[in-house]
């Protein structure tokens, strides 16, 4: 098994996060993805059985985060 872990400064992610908690705790393909914090942080686990799947899942887990964040911030009005 391979591991990741996304470590995010609480204070300028939280929003985003909460955003996308329901697709970031499902299950990637054969990886899946657990979401902890204390008081500063944000951690992002993935696991995976092979480096494939962990690479899949990272990326489509930062591109998530990444879209939701400029959507977000974007000043549409």
């Amino acid at each position: 098994m391979f591991r990741v872990k996304l470590t995010l400064k609480k204070s300028e992610y939280i929003k985003y996060l909460e955003a996308i908690r329901p697709e970031v705790t499902e299950t990637f393909g054969r990886s899946s993805v657990a979401v902890k914090e204390d008081n500063s942080s944000i951690y992002i686990i993935i696991t995976a059985p092979d480096t494939s799947s962990l690479r899949a899942s990272v990326s489509s887990i930062t591109r998530v985060l990444n879209v939701t964040k400029k959507i977000m911030e974007e000043d549409i009005w």
